[in-house]
């Protein structure tokens, strides 16, 4: 596979989770932390089976994050990408975009909101 979104680490260079060294590693390594978000935003973390493809997602704090679906994560990521990132977004802005983006779409007290908070902290990124 050209990356794992579960786990991005296991192709031996990307990042699953956000940390202070982040910026100092290849944009397409570091990439792995959105991958990472996205992953548990829409499927969630641990162990499960997606058309016959074993997955075991950690969070990088140990939390269960609960996926809210691909359709709605995908609608989140659009609406931030179009409404609120810019060429200057790093990853402390995607979370206020994807929050704002949840918010519009579900609504401030959402399941949705919830789920992109959780997600985000999964990866480190608060």
């Amino acid at each position: 596979p050209l990356r794992y979104m579960d786990k991005p680490s296991k192709d031996g260079a990307s990042l699953d989770s956000w940390s202070a060294d982040a910026g100092n590693t290849d944009v397409h390594y570091s990439s792995g932390i959105a991958n990472h978000f996205f992953y548990l935003l829409s499927e969630g973390s641990g162990k499960k089976t997606i058309n016959g493809v074993d997955y075991d997602s950690p969070t990088s704090d140990g939390s269960t994050v609960t996926g809210i679906g691909r359709d709605k994560a995908e609608q989140i990521w659009f609406k931030a990408l179009t409404t609120y990132f810019t060429s200057n977004t790093d990853y402390a802005d995607a979370r206020k975009g994807t929050v704002s983006a949840a918010t519009d779409l579900y609504g401030a007290d959402s399941a949705e909101v919830k789920g992109v908070e959780a997600a985000w902290a999964g990866v480190n990124v608060k």
